[in-house]
């Protein structure tokens, strides 16, 4: 069951346009349904994309990355105490607000030249396809616009451990995967039921979902 919160956070005007947006939310999409259709070939053209994107990745996003993800974690609770595996989290603009709820946060990006810009005190270069996580060992795992390999989550997260997603500009974002779409994809990958719940913010929209 997925509910819907009231938006609290309005929408400003002069929302981005990111021209990629439709082909990446099919590749997003693809990704989350089917994990296999991941490949080194992926990975390196991510890899490309991101280092040429992290020189201007928090002038061009800094204001409103943030805004879904906030509203989050004011409305989203309970949070379980534990560490947070933040995937995707490039310069580190979302890290201080999950360090002010779990102040264990691992961070772990793809790209070397975005996470070396964060200052966050444990950072990893990795790929979200295998988490150098162990098994249960995660309160949380945190998706703000990175790619849902399901398994891979429902493998590190505990039993009652939550896990946030966030799309910066909401249903235009590049890696915009629907909410029912990464329930039913959690749902698949261990075979439990999944519930969200889910709102507006700013641009963007966010959805916490845990186990029944």
């Amino acid at each position: 069951m997925i509910r819907s919160l009231s938006r609290v956070i309005e929408a400003a005007p002069g929302k981005p346009v990111r021209p990629e947006a439709v082909a990446s939310q099919a590749a997003a999409r693809a990704l989350a349904e089917d994990p296999g259709s991941w490949s080194g070939d992926a990975a390196r053209e991510v890899v490309r994309r991101y280092t040429e994107l992290a020189p201007v990745w928090d002038g061009e996003r800094g204001g409103y990355r943030p805004v879904p993800l906030t509203d989050a974690l004011a409305r989203g609770g309970p949070w379980p105490a534990g560490l947070c595996v933040e995937v995707g989290c490039g310069t580190g603009l979302l890290t201080p607000r999950l360090a002010g709820v779990w102040p264990d946060v691992l961070c772990l990006d793809l790209t070397q030249e975005m996470i070396r810009r964060s200052t966050a005190p444990r950072r990893v270069v990795a790929d979200a396809a295998c988490l150098p996580v162990g098994d249960r060992a995660a309160a949380a795992v945190v998706l703000g616009d990175a790619p849902l390999f399901a398994g891979e989550v429902t493998r590190v997260l505990a039993r009652d451990g939550v896990v946030v997603w966030s799309n910066a500009l909401g249903t235009d974002a590049p890696h915009h995967v629907p909410v029912d779409t990464v329930a039913t994809a959690l749902g698949d990958a261990d075979g439990s039921e999944w519930d969200a719940v889910s709102a507006e913010a700013g641009w963007g929209l966010w959805a916490v979902l845990r186990r029944t």
